[in-house]
């Protein structure tokens, strides 16, 4: 008889035991002590730091949500089922600390990087050849930056924890000031960045590599509005020589070119009925359109506001969006008012909605690309690199390049290019809250949905702060 291979993380903040199934091996009872003895061993436990991000929980539906539904991209609504409550409490900003999507990816982000704190501390002691087990920590040290980058900019401060957990006593943790948790998440892409290697080789594609490190590293510190060195470190992703745009915009989601040569990073799945399929494929397509039979769910419903935003000629729009008629094939509904819809992840192979072949696209080449025109920018205005930059993602899309603005028009105009081209891809809502845009740019979209200032963060969910008294809450909340 065979028993699942478990590896054990915590839950909640810290506390609550989970497992999650890696392999099979013969029955036995596995710990953190017993369990790293070899190469495979230490192999299996990074790969479940990965993991994390291929669930619902994450970059399988609620960073969308996040991301997308809470901004002016896409609403609810216009004829649409209103019945889900967490997404329309964060479509029309009605969300409290008790909306279930904070406290989801407040868990998955804990557990993650509490297996990832666990892989550092444990892997030093594990048999194996010296650089897999640097490469390994590495990678690890990656993740843990990544996942607190996530934590930071939705919550603030948050608890640091950089150890691994061993005890589940002393587990009320009080939050660490925004600068301390972006001197860590610098840190671990700093500490990454010397070790990761370049490339892989082609079972391996989708790891953590340098160039990953580097380009996150470049919008740590564009977030952080450090312009010299968000443009330094953009550069030295550009100089590395593997990236590229593809030359049709539509390639980059074709599925035959996922970890191409302009993937920075992504989120990994697998079609085929194995369970590691990618969900946007079918949550984002609207019911009344079926693909082998299944209908989809219509998440991220899309905006007239953005659609119109598109120039005609734009080559990104038609491929990022589909705007359905009610006399086409297949036709929307009439009661919808407006029945667009996210295109740009359509897998017309998968045979359910949480079977699609793509992988979600976390980090590309032209987000490096606008990054470095808008932190030189930022330096002063009239950069010939700084338009060699933004120009090379609109010559793409089928737009002329622009000239001649002044530093503020240029600041406007590569916003709205990072809007165009990365619509869908967990970015708008970053982009709003780092640039102070979120409250104009939502009552230019919708002026009945009422966004206040303590909206630039996200609440702390309430089911944290009841197991840990020191958690305080954002302000507002």
């Amino acid at each position: 008889m065979k028993a699942k291979y478990i590896l054990c993380a915590l839950t909640l903040t810290f506390g609550v035991t989970s497992c999650d199934v890696l392999d099979q091996i013969p029955e036995s009872s596995f710990t953190p002590d017993n369990f790293y003895k070899n190469a495979d061993d230490a192999k299996a436990a990074m790969n479940s730091v990965y993991d994390l991000m291929n669930t619902a929980e994450m970059y399988n539906q609620v960073m969308w949500i996040l991301q997308d539904q809470a901004t002016d991209d896409a609403e609810w609504g216009g004829g649409r089922s209103t019945a889900n409550q967490a997404k329309n409490d964060l479509d029309k900003y009605t969300f409290t600390p008790a909306t279930s999507t904070f406290q989801s990816v407040w868990t998955t982000v804990y557990r993650a990087i509490s297996r990832a704190n666990t892989v550092i501390d444990r892997l030093p002691a594990v048999p194996m050849d010296t650089d897999s087990r640097n490469r390994l920590i590495a990678e690890a040290k990656f993740m843990r930056g990544f996942y607190y980058f996530t934590l930071v900019r939705l919550f603030g401060g948050v608890p640091l924890v950089v150890k691994e957990t061993t005890s589940l006593s002393d587990l009320a943790v009080a939050r660490a000031s925004v600068d301390d948790v972006y001197k860590q998440i610098i840190q671990d892409f700093t500490d990454a960045e010397t070790v990761l290697p370049t490339t892989y080789s082609a079972g391996d594609r989708g790891r953590a590599t340098k160039g990953a490190a580097k380009a996150f590293l470049a919008k740590v510190y564009l977030t952080r509005q450090d312009w010299p060195k968000a443009s330094a470190k953009a550069k030295e992703v550009m100089d590395m020589g593997i990236y590229d745009l593809w030359a049709n915009y539509a390639d980059v989601f074709a599925i035959a070119n996922k970890n191409g040569k302009e993937s920075i990073f992504e989120m990994q799945a697998l079609g085929g009925g194995v369970g590691e399929g990618s969900f946007m494929q079918g949550y984002m397509r609207p019911n009344f359109d079926r693909v082998n039979g299944v209908s989809g769910f219509g998440d991220d419903p899309v905006t007239d506001n953005l659609y119109n935003t598109y120039r005609a000629d734009d080559k990104r729009r038609n491929v990022n969006l589909r705007l359905y008629t009610a006399t086409g094939t297949p036709a929307a509904p009439s009661s919808v008012t407006f029945p667009c819809y996210v295109y740009k992840y359509l897998d017309p192979t998968a045979t359910g909605n949480g079977d699609g072949a793509n992988n979600f696209p976390i980090y590309r080449f032209a987000d490096v690309l606008l990054i470095y025109a808008e932190a030189l920018n930022e330096q002063g205005a009239n950069n010939a690199e700084a338009y060699a930059a933004i120009n090379r993602v609109r010559t793409r899309a089928g737009l002329p390049a622009l000239t001649n603005l002044t530093q503020a028009q240029f600041r406007e105009s590569v916003l709205l290019e990072r809007r165009l081209e990365l619509a869908f891809e967990s970015h708008r809502w970053y982009d709003l809250v780092r640039t102070k845009r979120l409250i104009s740019a939502m009552q230019a979209q919708n002026p009945s949905i009422k966004v206040e200032e303590r909206h630039y963060l996200f609440p702390i969910p309430q089911t944290e702060r009841d197991v840990n008294p020191k958690l305080d809450q954002n302000p507002g909340y």
